[in-house]
């Protein structure tokens, strides 16, 4: 698979900023690694996102699944994310 990239927002205060999200599906150990300076609650959307697909019925890839936010120097918050993820390999 190729890269695949779609957008979110992240809420910085009350501004909305725009961020770019890419997965790719590779070779690797499996799991989900993410970068580009996730908190807490970003990281815990590893298994978030794994429940809600393998509960709605979409196969889990058995692959190493890197996923960038960028820019990389804006912090990302809360779980606003998970489905921009998710959306990236089931399209």
């Amino acid at each position: 698979m190729t890269v695949a990239r779609t957008r979110s927002v992240a809420l910085v205060g009350v501004t909305g900023r725009t961020v770019e999200v890419e997965a790719d599906v590779g070779n690797g150990l499996a799991g989900i690694h993410l970068i580009g300076l996730p908190d807490t609650a970003l990281s815990e959307s590893r298994e978030r996102v794994r429940s809600a697909t393998v509960n709605s019925r979409f196969p889990w890839p058995d692959a190493r699944i890197t996923v960038s936010l960028f820019p990389a120097s804006q912090p990302k918050r809360g779980s606003q994310f998970d489905l921009a993820i998710v959306k990236l390999w089931h399209t």
